[in-house]
C-alpha cells in the first residue's frame, strides 16, 4: 500500500464522510416462497465484500449503510434457505433443462452491462450475437455447450475485481474463456457462494476494528414521511394529486425505524447507530421518530437544507456543517460530488476522475476548513459501468484522500465526535430526488398502490402494530412483518412513468403478493382487486390467432384431428414457471363461436398435481374488468367470478385434456377487445403455479368478424 501522509497538528482538515448505501428489496414471493429476482445474491458476490476489501487494502474510513431487507436475504442465502429460480437454473446442466428453461436463460442471462462485460468478452459477445436483440430471442439456436458457456460467462460477469485476482478458480476460467465443463461451473458456483457467505461476518469484523461504521435504513426501506401522513407529499409539491385513501400511520413508521435498528443489533451487536432514511426522505415528524427511537444521526440531501434555512444556501460553506433538528444530528449530502461518482466518472480515465474529485474537495476544504462534507450514494449499482468494477477508482481515491493534508477521511460518527451541531429552526420535507416525494406518489399507478395498501391494512390489521410497539421484547409477528415489507418504497419506485425496468411487472406482482400474504396470514379470502396489475402490461406472450370460429365438443378427449384445428395458441412457457417442481404449463389453445369462449390445456396431470386436493385452476381474464374462471378438479365445476361473487357457471371437463367453455354473455366481450389473461394453480388458496411467470398473455377477440376476415372466394 502506498505511504499515507500524516496530518500535521496545525492543519484543520475537512472531514470527508463517505456513505455507501447498500440496498436490495426482498425479492421473495411471500405466497410461493420462491425468490423471483437474483440481484441480492449477484451483488453479494460482486460488490459487498469487494467494497470492504478495497477499504482494508487502503486503510480507509467510511460508513456503510445496510438495509435490513438486504441483510435478511443475505442471511437466507448463506443458510441455504432461499429458493432462487435463477440459481436453480445456473446450478443445473443444460442437458437437464426443458425448452422453457433454456428460453428463460437466453432471455435473462445477458443481464449485465453490455459495454464492460459482454462486448469486452469475446465468447460472451459471440453468444450475445447468437441470441439477437429482438424481444423474443430463440433458444433453439443454442447448443448445450453454448448454454453452459452462457451460464459460466454470466457468473464470471458478476465477480468483482478482488475475487478475480484472488480466486484461482475464477482466474483460470477467465483465462480459458470458452468451452467450459460442468465440473468447472460447479466449482465457480461454490466459489461464488463462499464469497457471499462471508459478507455479513466481514462487515462485523471491520466494524469491530473501527474501520467502518455500519448505519441502517428503516426496516423495509419505506418513505417515512409518507407513512406518517400522505399529505406531507403536498408540502414540497402543492396541488399534487393524492390517493383517495387517507393513509396516516405514524405507528407503522415508528415500528419500521425500531425494527431496522433491532435487526442491525441482532446481526452486528448492540451499539447506537445512525440512519440513512430511505431515499433521504425526511420531515419534521419522521425525524422526531428517529430521535425518539434512538438513532444517532440521520442524513438527507442538500436541497432539503436549502429549503430549511431562511436564506437558502446562498453561502455554499453552510452545506459543510453538521446541523440538528429536534436534538437529532443531521448531515446533508453534497449532491454534485455524490452524483459525479454515481453517474459521471465511470466514463473517465481513472486518474482524470480522481484528480477532478480531489480538486473539488480541496476547494471545499479551503472554503470550509474544519468542516464536514457528506458524500452519500448507492454503493453497488454504479460499479458495473466502471473499469474493473470500480476498484482502480476507489483505490486511488481512498489513497489520495489520506495523502492530502487538507482532507481527513472519517466515519459519520467520527465526524460527530469532533463537531458541535447547529440547531435548525425548521426542517423541510422532501427526499434526495428533486427534494420532493413525486417519485413515490402522485401518479395514478402510485396512488392506486397506496389505496390498495390502505384498504388491505384496514381490512386485515387490527391492533397488531400497536401491540408490537408496546411489547418490544417480543419478536414481530409474521403478519406485522409482512405489512412492513408491503410498505417498502421499491414497489412505488417502479410505478408511474419515471423509471423503467424489464422486471416492472415482477415488482408490481410482488407488491400485490405482499398484500395478498396478509390475507392468507389472517385466513381471509383475497379480494379480486389484488389480482389486477397496477402497471399496464408491457410484455406480450407469443402465439397465433384462431383461423376461424369453431365449436368443439367439451368432453375432455382429444377428439378427431379437425376439432381444434382452427384454434389459436398462446405460448405460456416463455419466462418459465413459478413453482417448486420446475415443470411448466407450456401452452393453451383457445377459440370461440357465437355463444362460447373455449380453452384447452394438454397437461391436466400437472395442473392436478399443483392444485392438489381441494384446489382449483384459475384463469384470470382482464378486459374492462377482471373475471376469474375457477375450475375445480374435485367436482368438475367451472364458476365465473366477478367482483368477489359468482356470476355464472361454465362447462369444464378434465380427462386426457382439460376443456373449458365460458358463456360470452358473462364476459361482455365486444369485437376488437384485447383480452389479457394469466393462469394460476391454487392450492389451499395459495398460488402454486403461474403462467406466464411475467406479465400476461393476450389475444384479440374478433367474434364473427374472424370468419369474414378469413373468407376466401
Amino acid at each position: 500500500m502506498a505511504a499515507v501522509a500524516a496530518k500535521t497538528e496545525d492543519t484543520n482538515p475537512l472531514k470527508v464522510c463517505i456513505l455507501w448505501h447498500m440496498h436490495q428489496p426482498d425479492y421473495r414471493d411471500p405466497v410461493s416462497g420462491q425468490t423471483l429476482l437474483p440481484w441480492t445474491w449477484l451483488h453479494g458476490v460482486k460488490d459487498y465484500g469487494e467494497m470492504l476489501e478495497t477499504i482494508v487494502e487502503t486503510d480507509a474510513r467510511v460508513t456503510v449503510n445496510l438495509v435490513p431487507s438486504l441483510l435478511e436475504q443475505l442471511e437466507r442465502y448463506a443458510n441455504g434457505d432461499d429458493r432462487d429460480r435463477w440459481l436453480e437454473l445456473l446450478s443445473r446442466s443444460p442437458k437437464e433443462l426443458s425448452d422453457p428453461e433454456r428460453q428463460f436463460m437466453v432471455e435473462q442471462f445477458f443481464s449485465v452491462n453490455e459495454e464492460t462485460q459482454i462486448f469486452a468478452n469475446r465468447r460472451y459477445h459471440q453468444l450475445y450475437q447468437l441470441r439477437g436483440i429482438g424481444p423474443q430471442p430463440d433458444a433453439q439456436s443454442f447448443s448445450e455447450q453454448d448454454l453452459l458457456d452462457l451460464q459460466v460467462c454470466f457468473l464470471l460477469a458478476w465477480t468483482g475485481s478482488h475475487l478475480r485476482r484472488k480466486s484461482t478458480v475464477v482466474a483460470a476460467l477467465l483465462q480459458q474463456g470458452e468451452y467450459f465443463h460442468e465440473e468447472q461451473k460447479q466449482q465457480l458456483l461454490m466459489c461464488c457462494n463462499d464469497e457471499l457467505k462471508r459478507v455479513i461476518g466481514f462487515h462485523r469484523q471491520l466494524e469491530e476494528t473501527g474501520q467502518i461504521e455500519i448505519s441502517v435504513t428503516p426496516y423495509a426501506h419505506p418513505i417515512l414521511p409518507l407513512l406518517c401522513d400522505l399529505h406531507t407529499a403536498q408540502e414540497p409539491s402543492p396541488g399534487l394529486p393524492l390517493p383517495a385513501a387517507d393513509f396516516r400511520h405514524p405507528e407503522d413508521a415508528r415500528l419500521q425505524v425500531r425494527e431496522g435498528l433491532r435487526t442491525a443489533e441482532r446481526i452486528f451487536g448492540e451499539r447506537q447507530r445512525g440512519m440513512w432514511p430511505a431515499e433521504g426522505g425526511v420531515s419534521a415528524d419522521a425525524v422526531k421518530l428517529l430521535q425518539e427511537e434512538g438513532a444517532l444521526w440521520a442524513a438527507t440531501d442538500e436541497d432539503i437544507l436549502a429549503r430549511s434555512l431562511d436564506g437558502g444556501l446562498t453561502m455554499r460553506s453552510n452545506l459543510y456543517k453538521i446541523y440538528q433538528y429536534n436534538d437529532l444530528p443531521l448531515l446533508f449530502r453534497d449532491r454534485e460530488l455524490s452524483d459525479r461518482i454515481g453517474f459521471l466518472y465511470a466514463g473517465w480515465e481513472t486518474a482524470e476522475a480522481v484528480n477532478d474529485l480531489m480538486r473539488r474537495l480541496q476547494r471545499v476544504a479551503r472554503q470550509a476548513p474544519g468542516g464536514t462534507v457528506a458524500i452519500i450514494l448507492d454503493g453497488e449499482n454504479c460499479w458495473e459501468r466502471y473499469p474493473d468494477n470500480g476498484y482502480p477508482f476507489l483505490r486511488d481515491f481512498y489513497l489520495a484522500l489520506q495523502q492530502d493534508p487538507l482532507l481527513e477521511m472519517a466515519t459519520i460518527q467520527g465526524a460527530l465526535a469532533k463537531s458541535q451541531p447547529i440547531p435548525l429552526n425548521r426542517l423541510a420535507a422532501g427526499s434526495w430526488i428533486r427534494s420532493d416525494f413525486t417519485t413515490w406518489i402522485g401518479h395514478p399507478e402510485e396512488n392506486r398502490a397506496w389505496e390498495l395498501l390502505q384498504q388491505t391494512r384496514k381490512g386485515v390489521l387490527g391492533d397488531e402494530v400497536n401491540y408490537a410497539l408496546a411489547h418490544p421484547e417480543e419478536p414481530l409477528s409474521e403478519l406485522v412483518r409482512e405489512l412492513l415489507r408491503a410498505e417498502g418504497s421499491d414497489w412505488f419506485w417502479w410505478f408511474g412513468d419515471e423509471h423503467a425496468t424489464a422486471q416492472a411487472d415482477i415488482f408490481d406482482r410482488l407488491f400485490r403478493l405482499h398484500l395478498e400474504g396478509l390475507y392468507h396470514l389472517k385466513g381471509l379470502p383475497v379480494p379480486a382487486r389484488l389480482h389486477q396489475a397496477i402497471k399496464p402490461i408491457q410484455k406480450k406472450v407469443v402465439g397465433f390467432e384462431p383461423t376461424a370460429c369453431f365449436t368443439p365438443q367439451i368432453d375432455g378427449r382429444m377428439g378427431d384431428y379437425f376439432e381444434w384445428l382452427a384454434a389459436g395458441r398462446i405460448d405460456l412457457a416463455v419466462g418459465g414457471a413459478m413453482h417448486a417442481s420446475g415443470e411448466s404449463l407450456e401452452e393453451l389453445y383457445y377459440g370461440y363461436d357465437q355463444e362460447q369462449l373455449y380453452f384447452r390445456f394438454d397437461q391436466p396431470k400437472l395442473l392436478k398435481h399443483l392444485c392438489g386436493k381441494g384446489g382449483c385452476f384459475e384463469i384470470r381474464l382482464i378486459v374492462k374488468e377482471l373475471f376469474q374462471l375457477r375450475y375445480s378438479f374435485a367436482d368438475g365445476t367451472l364458476e365465473i367470478w366477478s367482483d368477489g361473487k359468482t356470476i355464472k357457471a361454465g362447462i369444464g371437463v378434465c380427462g386426457q385434456i382439460l376443456e373449458l367453455a365460458i358463456p360470452l354473455s358473462a364476459l361482455h366481450l365486444q369485437v376488437g377487445d384485447i383480452v389479457n389473461l394469466s393462469c394460476h394453480a391454487l392450492q389451499n388458496r395459495r398460488e402454486n403455479g403461474r403462467w406466464p411467470t411475467e406479465g400476461n398473455a393476450s389475444f384479440c377477440f374478433r367474434g364473427s368478424v374472424l370468419d369474414e376476415d378469413n373468407w376466401i372466394i
